[in-house]
């Protein structure tokens, strides 16, 4: 817990991107339990007496802060220690961080008594062990990248206090644990090309050696398609920079996470690599029990939870390596396969109740958590109910309620509020991003893209999801006491009415393009109640209808299970039809398209966590 006396501080009173603080204190160790407790408004590493304690913070939003307790005791001896702080102000906005000006609190305490605490008393200084004000962007949903150098500090500068939330809340999750570590094999002398042997999540660390003041880059990547790491895609630079003196250095950068299977070292000719590699780290789960005889099977459901596993960090990730983002879908699914591989459910609220507090003036959630300003997706807010229904379908916790009813019941209501006298909700206009999956008629136009033009129509899926939701949503509400009225059977005859055509049994994606059909939107349909056996045939055999996407196959299979359970031979086939072309391509973890690489791009995530969903169906299946 914070001394109530810790404050806010920083080294200036005009912070700028990506600067990088210092806070060095010296302390007496008495042999009691001794914790170091800290928030930081970006990111922190502390060590004690030059061993690592600590890092990572828990993404904050302005309002709700979270702090680490540190148990520092094992690295404490008789006399005097000392703690070392290094403290990242990025101050840049992205789908993983909301800027919220630079600071830090923290306090040292031994028994019950504090030692020392954040103040301005404080004194700090700039850590030059990292090159201030670096302007690399990794991606615009990571943010900036972090240039270590070879470099001193000096705390000499006495700090101010800031103005930042009292709003402190302890960390919601656990903090993730150091693996073994993954030592990269050069496999290409003339690249310097080196391979981690499968899919890696972690930090990177390195040793060079070099004969003169030099920058040495190393660059990281899930493939090497290209002969190569594919370091630069469109503004992307997926890669991190060391300047090194003349001598032997060692580094491992704790305020990048990165993923990826190959590093590649841009070297200039004074410099060379002793050592790199990852050291990962994952968060701690217990695994339940699987076995099949099926060999594929197995492999499948091997490859899901190692998936599963790399897109779990403070929060569920969409991918490690080029976004780290928690979306509210993917999510979902990352959650409904946990409830069958973990004994872990307390992430999984952590990060529902998480969510909650993405909601915006609106009524809609946040594009992801935690950002602000960027495209909300109305699919994704309006299955926020649905994701909190499974979640107390599967721990029989209602507890939840308290903290995600408020959210679900503006959600519901601002939805409710935009059906129109024809009994359908209209697509969004800016700043909402209509999308459902990436397909023909589903992938929705960006707002900040430059060709956008707002679409003005009825979505089969938009409403079909209001209904499916609905349903589930009003059983919350009686679990919860809560009243709500909302006449979905009204939506319901009107998606009947408005998207059905008879003469197929099918259902058309969106009123504007008739010719349009998908096995998502006849999925969604088949959920709610609507189709019938040919619709369930079309979603199977029709090859006109566009096909589902990795992200939304859950849907799909639901809906044919729900239909008839006699279906489970044809998920179980698809799912090895899939996933297996997967593992004959060389996959250590399953790909966000089936595209693999080569889609959006060149920048197709080959590690996705919406992707690890045989894992739900193999136990379905048991």
């Amino acid at each position: 817990m914070l001394c109530k006396d810790a404050k806010w501080i920083w080294i200036n009173d005009s912070p700028k991107c990506n600067e990088y603080a210092v806070f060095e204190e010296k302390f007496a160790f008495s042999g009691e339990r001794t914790v170091f407790t800290v928030c930081a408004e970006t990111d922190y590493v502390l060590f004690v007496n030059g061993s690592l304690a600590g890092f990572g913070q828990f993404p904050n939003y302005p309002n709700h802060k979270y702090y680490d307790e540190l148990d520092i005791t094992a690295l404490c001896k008789a006399g005097e220690n000392t703690f070392t702080l290094t403290v990242r102000y990025e101050g840049t906005r992205s789908l993983t961080h909301i800027p919220d000006g630079a600071g830090v609190i923290f306090s040292l305490d031994s028994g019950d008594k504090n030692i020392t605490h954040s103040s301005a008393d404080t004194l700090g200084g700039y850590d030059n062990r990292y090159v201030q004000y670096s302007k690399q962007f990794i991606t615009m949903q990571i943010g900036l990248s972090s240039h270590m150098r070879v470099g001193d500090y000096k705390c000499d500068i006495k700090c101010i206090e800031t103005d930042h939330s009292k709003n402190l809340m302890p960390r919601p999750v656990l903090k993730t644990e150091e693996q073994e570590f993954a030592k990269a094999v050069l496999i290409d002398k003339d690249k310097n090309l080196y391979d981690l042997g499968r899919e890696t999540a972690g930090y990177l660390y390195v040793k060079f050696k070099a004969t003169a003041p030099v920058t040495a880059t190393i660059a990281y990547g899930q493939h090497i398609a290209d002969g190569a790491v594919r370091r630069i895609i469109g503004g992307r630079d997926f890669s991190l920079s060391f300047d090194l003196a003349a001598g032997t250095h060692e580094f491992t950068q704790y305020f990048n996470r990165i993923s990826g299977r190959y590093l590649q070292a841009f070297l200039p000719k004074e410099a060379e690599v002793l050592e790199v590699g990852i050291k990962p780290y994952l968060y701690p789960l217990t695994e339940k029990p699987f076995h099949t005889e099926n060999p594929l099977d197995s492999k499948i459901y091997e490859t899901g939870i190692r998936t599963m596993r790399l897109c779990m960090n403070a929060h569920y990730e969409d991918t490690p390596w080029r976004e780290q983002a928690l979306f509210l879908l993917d999510a979902r699914n990352q959650m409904l396969c946990g409830y069958y591989a973990f004994q872990n459910d307390a992430f999984a609220r952590a990060n529902l109740e998480y969510v909650a507090k993405s909601l915006r003036e609106d009524g809609f959630l946040e594009i992801t958590c935690p950002s602000v300003g960027g495209a909300p997706i109305p699919f994704f807010s309006v299955m926020y109910p649905v994701a909190v229904y499974e979640y107390i379908e599967h721990t029989g916790d209602k507890s939840i309620l308290e903290s995600t009813m408020p959210a679900m019941l503006t959600i519901m209501n601002t939805l409710k509020s935009r059906v129109e006298a024809n009994g359908l909700i209209r697509s969004l206009p800016a700043p909402f991003w209509n999308f459902y999956e990436w397909s023909e008629g589903s992938e929705g136009k960006i707002p900040s893209s430059p060709n956008y033009i707002y679409e003005d129509n009825f979505h089969l899926i938009m409403n079909c999801a209001f209904v499916f939701a609905g349903k589930k949503f009003l059983s919350l509400c009686e679990m919860a006491g809560v009243d709500f009225d909302c006449d979905f059977d009204a939506t319901k005859s009107a998606i009947k009415r408005d998207f059905y055509d008879p003469a197929t049994g099918s259902f058309i994606l969106r009123n504007d393009r008739p010719e349009l059909r998908s096995q998502l939107g006849n999925s969604f349909a088949l959920l709610i109640g609507l189709g019938d056996a040919r619709t369930a045939d079309s979603i199977k055999n029709d090859p006109t209808l566009i096909d589902t996407t990795l992200s939304m196959l859950t849907y799909k299979y639901d809906a044919l299970l729900a239909f008839d359970r006699e279906n489970k031979n044809y998920i179980l086939e698809d799912i090895r039809k899939i996933f297996g072309r997967m593992l004959d391509a060389g996959a250590t973890t399953f790909w966000e398209t089936a595209k693999g690489e080569a889609d959006f791009s060149g920048a197709g995530s080959l590690c996705h966590g919406w992707s690890a969903l045989p894992v739900y169906y193999y136990h379905l299946f048991k």
